[in-house]
């Protein structure tokens, strides 16, 4: 640490900021100014990049002024200056290998000029793809302008175990979420009844390997990418994979803590068949879990999840509902409970 105090921005995901609320306030003072973005004052800009919960990190400065012009004059350029160093100074150090200025007229005279100073105070070429994202908006009080520069290359989003792209994989920050949500302990033993690619349990490892951990997918690629996500994350935990139906596929019971992120009907499946699907998983999950466990269904399903759960429970009680938004999805967490 550099003694430095760093005003940063956290973006999050609707229906992520309180995990990651409390996930930054263990490095510093931390509060939410939206929905979708978090204040955090720390000192420990290398712990920023193992946050679990955002999408990304900026370090923000903001200054009194009028126009974005002002942002040009030397005493504003020495402090943007001085972080810019301090965002190379972190370790494990780190490359960027272009300066992308995100603005509102980001093409005027202005704003290129802007750019163009970042790009001599930071040695980097100005790129319409750099991965040093520098944002320029009109701050929170009247007469400020802000200028936030992304902390990492990529977005703390972006695992850099998730090696394969495999179509349909759960966001890894609302993964993070809903597990904070399904409360898994080094006691726990853990089924995601349809791992993809393995998100949920690679993420889980993160936080504390449960006693067991079981993956099921029948798609041998979405198998063979969660081995090496697995193998790319380096936490230790060890996860049974296996190809199969969940449904079918010959499990030993007792599971304390489950977990779906069955099809939405988009990338795979289809609504009408979804409906049938979320009865049948709610019924296995009953035959292999152990008195008191607990279930998250992650779904985009909602209308069709409140019918099987008026209809065909199996056994589960509703413990909360739990919105997320991304993208145009707002799917549902359904955390529930078996007596």
């Amino acid at each position: 640490m550099t003694g430095i105090t760093h005003e940063l921005v956290l973006e999050v995901l609707e229906g992520c900021a309180e995990h990651a609320l409390a996930e930054a306030k263990e490095l510093g003072p931390a509060r939410p100014v939206t929905p979708t973005e978090i204040s955090l004052h720390t000192e420990d800009l290398d712990a920023v990049r193992s946050l679990r919960r955002a999408v990304a990190a900026s370090t923000a400065l903001t200054v009194p002024a009028r126009r974005p012009r002002e942002l040009l004059e030397t005493s504003v350029q020495q402090r943007l200056g001085t972080l810019l160093e301090e965002i190379r100074r972190q370790r494990p150090r780190q490359r960027f290998h272009g300066l992308r200025l995100e603005a509102a007229g980001a093409h005027t005279p202005e704003m290129r000029r802007l750019a163009e100073a970042l790009g001599a105070l930071s040695g980097l070429p100005v790129d319409e793809d750099g991965d040093l994202v520098v944002r320029v908006r009109r701050g929170r009080t009247p007469e400020t302008w802000q200028v936030l520069l992304r902390t990492t290359p990529r977005p703390l989003a972006t695992r850099a175990w998730r090696t394969v792209n495999y179509p349909g994989a759960v966001n890894a920050t609302i993964a993070a979420s809903v597990l904070d949500r399904l409360q898994v302990g080094a006691e726990d033993s853990m089924l995601d009844m349809t791992c993809g690619s393995g998100t949920f349990l690679v993420e889980q490892l993160h936080v504390v390997a449960p006693r067991r951990a079981v993956g099921v997918d029948r798609d041998p690629a979405a198998i063979d990418a969660a081995r090496a996500h697995q193998r790319g994350a380096r936490r230790r935990g060890r996860i049974e994979w296996l190809t199969g139906d969940v449904l079918t596929v010959p499990l030993e019971g007792g599971f304390t803590r489950l977990v779906t992120n069955p099809p939405w009907g988009t990338l795979h499946g289809d609504h009408e068949s979804n409906e049938e699907l979320l009865a049948l998983l709610l019924r296995r999950a009953a035959e292999l879990a152990a008195p008191g466990a607990r279930l998250g269904v992650l779904t985009h399903e909602i209308t069709r999840m409140h019918r099987v759960l008026d209809s065909s429970p199996a056994g589960w009680r509703t413990l909360d509902e739990h919105r997320f938004f991304q993208k145009g999805h707002h799917p549902r967490l359904f955390l529930l409970a078996r007596d």
